[in-house]
């Protein structure tokens, strides 16, 4: 069985970005850089529009090689590729190789989202769940129900949706919302997503589901439309710059999710020149706010 190698390096006071760049000059698989800090502690999900550092401070950089390829040998490359006086600090661990298909099957498990609604994997053998199962396959859009914020949009349409609403996927990645919608009765849905190989897989999932759900890369084919359910569950900084936006295609009801505790307060004073947010549910520190239309 094949065993790789990962090195970790600790560049102080470095730039990492810029390295991790250079790094991949050298004979390495890959580079990556992992942050260090607690999930609550890192900036990735707050609204700031400045870069994130990624420094030595927060983050580290970790190369992938093969078990066989010397570790003085890689180090004294990097020194020599960054000029440094000596070997940076480094740990390594090596692990083996492993049927990933399998590992990946193995991390997506049934999710139950309400009494009547579950998200299965497609290999997932049929059982006497006599409720809406969404099958979903693992692929490159966001949502495979896992997160605290996908399932928060499905509980809001299990309880909220009525048969016949039409319904919009704002950032639609897998497109698990809008097959969910279709499942509970829908009678239209649109998905909008950015992600052309995410698009693909919503597709899929769409035709494993047996339905036939559009999703476009842009909204120019559905500039002159409005939905009963507006849904968007993207980061709270991005729901803010789609306010004008969403407001257009909202005919009666807007769900966003993505938002943290301490960002809805920031939510929903954008929002309040058109629609009043009430908190649905919170989940792991998310938070999922909706609203309606005066009619």
């Amino acid at each position: 069985m094949t065993h790789w190698k990962n090195i970790t390096l600790n560049l102080t006071g470095s730039n990492l970005e810029e390295i991790s760049d250079r790094l991949m000059e050298l004979e390495v698989l890959s580079v990556s850089i992992r942050d260090k800090r607690k999930p609550e502690d890192s900036n990735w999900f707050h609204e700031s529009k400045l870069p994130i550092s990624l420094h030595n401070d927060t983050h580290e950089i970790v190369l992938l090689v093969h078990k066989k390829y010397p570790t003085k040998k890689l180090l004294n490359d990097i020194s020599t590729l960054l000029k440094l006086p000596t070997y940076p600090e480094y740990s390594e661990k090596i692990f083996k190789d492993k049927d990933w298909i399998l590992h990946t099957q193995n991390q997506f498990k049934e999710i139950q989202i309400s009494e009547r609604m579950r998200v299965i994997p497609p290999w997932q053998q049929t059982d006497k769940f006599k409720g809406i199962s969404i099958t979903i396959d693992p692929g490159k859009g966001f949502g495979t129900g896992s997160h605290p914020t996908t399932q928060l949009c499905l509980q809001w349409l299990d309880k909220y949706l009525k048969h016949g609403d039409t319904f919009l996927d704002y950032g639609a990645g897998s497109g698990v919302l809008s097959i969910a919608a279709m499942a509970l009765g829908a009678k239209d849905a649109v998905g909008i997503e950015i992600d052309t190989h995410a698009i693909q897989n919503a597709k899929h999932n769409s035709e494993l589901n047996s339905f036939k759900i559009p999703f476009y890369n842009d909204n120019a084919k559905i500039l002159n439309h409005s939905f009963d359910i507006v849904c968007a569950n993207i980061l709270s900084n991005v729901l803010i710059d789609l306010s004008t936006e969403l407001r257009s295609f909202t005919r009666k009801k807007l769900i966003l999710s993505g938002i943290l505790l301490d960002q809805i307060d920031k939510v929903i004073k954008v929002f309040s020149d058109w629609i009043e947010l009430k908190h649905f549910s919170e989940k792991e520190g998310w938070v999922l706010l909706y609203g309606e239309l005066e009619s």
